[in-house]
């Protein structure tokens, strides 16, 4: 058979369902042999987008999504994706043409070092050089895909080589080796270190979302009775409308709850990663650190580990509940901090204002989702207050790019979403900065057909950049632009839209959105001097 048709067939054993690329020359043979087997393949209207839909889809399914791109421009297209895919720990297999390798020694057209290009931004990757090795590159890209941090990984066809004669079958799909549990003595020092503290909190980060060690840290902080923090992308590890629950950290200059960590005599990490939210910002007086995960911790003088618990996260947090000592209330400053953060919350929730306020708006998107539906989130001023805001009752329910933290995540990501949980409602946010740097997936959604909701928050300029600059300056510059009538643009794509003209029509407008049978576009003008409200009330607080 072709090399392309044997490379199929190892896809088709992994279980792979969907690519998501845009055809080129250099891939015909692959796209010929895909379109000859039981996987579908998508056409995307552009790589990035194809890289961001096929990484949403393989964090919530927890099975590498797969992209495609040709050689060259094509392949350039498709870095941020992976990049993005890597950074935020999402499994993910990007397939890249390449020129003969005949030619590849003359410096041909469209020739570009793709492994070169790739390495840094992949876990691992590799050109196919010979066709009889695909079965071996295939299945450890799969299964490094998924080992340790989830990532990209990077497989390179040449056209040459894609059309050789070969011989071969798949190798059997690889289960992903369990993890360990931790030694007696580790728990028991873990245990002590705990016992003795007298304020100690909780940061619950990304890992446990795929650990699944959701029951397990409810047990930890329930018997402690001490207080638990969030990052962005652990939203929903544990409800966030836990009365244990004090916020989630992630805004730039720090929020109220940043306050909790000057009274932390001891912090416990669970499934803490670095990549989100450095400890530099959260750890400023240094206090000792458990670090529960899966991965050794990173050398760094604002994250001073006093033990470790490596393994299973949720067996080893069930050997180590059982050794500490029962709690019964929260420690009094951390109960006033919790009333503090409620209050702020609620501020402008219920306004009527026009343009709509950030909480507001949030407020009724969360109304109008059950617990287990999605929202994405896509990147910027909107990202800080949905990561703030927003009451995530179950893990991936609320999707926030926080690795790489790239605009235009959101769109193609809702994609991903409900291709992934088809019978979830899904709701992208965008900015109207990040909403038309992915525009081209909108065609990708009304030809699939995708019941997916996109709101975009409406404010002619890049307003995190904004408030980043005026809280560093004092003013801003090189930030505002013009937009497109989005409405028009939804009636010319065939798609229904509806513009959010006064506060009270947007709880009716999201229901209708909701319950449409393909794509839905709406346009929500938002007040961001918020933005700067929130500055002055977070300075006058510390």
């Amino acid at each position: 058979m072709k090399a392309a048709e044997l490379f199929v067939k190892c896809l088709e054993e992994q279980g792979v369902e969907y690519i998501f690329g845009v055809p080129g020359e250099e891939n015909i043979h692959l796209l010929d042999a895909i379109n000859q087997s039981s996987i579908q393949f998508i056409v995307c209207r552009h790589e990035t987008g194809a890289a961001f839909i096929a990484g949403v889809m393989g964090k919530l399914t927890g099975k590498p999504g797969v992209c495609l791109s040709t050689l060259g421009p094509g392949a350039t297209n498709m870095v941020t994706g992976v990049a993005c895919a890597t950074l935020d720990r999402m499994p993910l297999i990007a397939i890249t043409a390449q020129t003969d390798l005949a030619m590849q020694h003359n410096g041909s057209h469209q020739y570009v070092n793709l492994i070169n290009l790739y390495s840094p931004i992949t876990k691992w990757n590799a050109a196919i050089l010979d066709g009889s090795i695909i079965p071996e590159v295939v299945s450890k890209a799969f299964t490094l895909a998924l080992n340790d941090l989830p990532g990209a990984i990077q497989i390179e066809l040449p056209s040459d080589i894609a059309s050789s004669l070969v011989q071969g079958k798949p190798l059997q799909h690889q289960p992903v080796a369990k993890k360990g549990v931790a030694p007696e003595q580790a728990i028991n020092d873990v245990a002590s270190a705990i016992n003795e503290a007298k304020f100690p909190i909780v940061i619950i980060g990304s890992n446990a979302v795929r650990e699944s060690a959701a029951t397990a840290i409810l047990s930890l902080i329930e018997k402690l009775q001490i207080p638990f923090i969030e990052t962005y992308m652990a939203k929903g590890v544990v409800p966030a409308n836990h009365p244990l629950h004090l916020q989630t950290i992630g805004l730039p200059e720090g929020d109220f709850v940043n306050q909790a960590f000057y009274r932390a005599d001891l912090v416990i990490t669970i499934g803490y990663d670095p990549i989100e939210y450095g400890a530099k910002k959260w750890n400023p007086l240094q206090s000792p650190i458990i670090h529960i995960d899966i991965n050794e911790h990173k050398i760094d003088r604002y994250y001073p580990v006093k033990a470790t618990l490596l393994g299973d996260l949720s067996v080893n947090l069930q050997s180590l509940t059982d050794q500490l000592q029962q709690r019964n209330e929260i420690d009094p400053f951390y109960r006033n901090l919790k009333e503090t953060i409620t209050n702020d919350l609620l501020i402008q929730q219920t306004s009527n204002n026009y343009p709509l306020a950030p909480q507001f708006i949030i407020k009724e998107i969360r109304e109008s989702l059950s617990s287990d539906d999605i929202l994405l989130s896509d990147v910027g001023a909107h990202k800080l207050w949905i990561g703030r805001q927003y009451e995530a009752l179950h893990p991936n329910t609320c999707i926030i790019s926080n690795g790489l933290a790239s605009m235009g995540i959101g769109l193609p990501g809702a994609i991903g979403a409900k291709l992934a949980l088809p019978d979830k409602k899904v709701i992208a946010v965008c900015g109207d900065g990040s909403f038309i740097m992915s525009l081209a997936e909108f065609e990708t959604a009304i030809r699939l057909k995708l019941a997916i909701v996109i709101m975009v928050w409406i404010d002619g300029r890049y307003g995190m950049i904004e408030w980043e600059q005026k809280n560093m300056l004092g003013h801003s510059a090189n930030v505002q632009f013009h937009n497109p009538d989005l409405m028009a643009l939804a009636n010319a794509y065939g798609a229904k839209g509806f513009k959010v003209n006064h506060a009270v029509e947007l709880k009716e407008i999201l229901q209708k959105a909701l319950s449409e049978d393909g794509p839905v576009l709406i346009e929500c003008p938002v007040d961001y001097e918020e933005n700067f409200r929130l500055t002055e009330r977070l300075k006058n607080y510390k």
